[in-house]
């Protein structure tokens, strides 16, 4: 009798030990990001602002899971255009904080800008992301509205505030460019 206890106590334990060497596994909540998986398009406005006058904006931007599904990772370039001769090019990082249970974006750029932003997640078609961005030196409020208008068309709303003055850096739609 006490065999068998000992024996059903080691399985126990090995099973125990198996179980603690698993790797972790991502958020069933990146599902909810699926939906940018693909390439795009976008074309939208830049309004006049601390970051020069106002132009029309041209960009692509590429999303995909990586990391083990962990995150989506991507870039974003704009077009130069005589109107936009400093295109910003960016990576960005989407992901799932399972303590905060709050959806994750992070942000660098070739202005040496970066974000870490923070949303609850789909309400609707719309998910807003809020959170510090630093601006060629400057700390700033940073808020990404994306909503979707189909599963191929979203709009994008990039506001920034700073010194107490809320700006719209970027109003664009954004349409996929071929398969998810």
């Amino acid at each position: 009798m006490r065999s068998a206890i000992v024996a059903c106590a080691a399985v126990l334990l090995l099973a125990a030990s198996a179980a603690a060497q698993e790797p972790p596994k991502p958020a069933p909540e990146m599902a909810n990001l699926k939906y940018f998986a693909g390439s795009w398009t976008c074309s939208g406005d830049s309004p006049a602002g601390p970051f020069g006058p106002a132009h029309k904006t041209q960009s692509t931007l590429t999303l995909k899971p990586d990391l083990d599904g962990f995150w989506y990772v991507g870039t974003m370039t704009e077009k130069k255009t005589a109107s936009n001769p400093h295109p910003v090019r960016g990576m960005l990082h989407f992901g799932y904080d399972a303590t905060a249970k709050q959806f994750v974006q992070l942000w660098v750029d070739n202005m040496g800008s970066r974000s870490v932003e923070m949303s609850a997640g789909w309400e609707g078609d719309s998910m807003t992301f809020s959170g510090e961005q630093d601006v060629m030196g400057e700390k700033a409020t940073a808020k990404d509205t994306v909503t979707k208008k189909g599963p191929n068309e979203f709009t994008h709303k990039f506001e920034l505030t700073m010194k107490g003055e809320t700006t719209t850096i970027v109003d664009e739609t954004c349409k996929r460019t071929g398969k998810k």
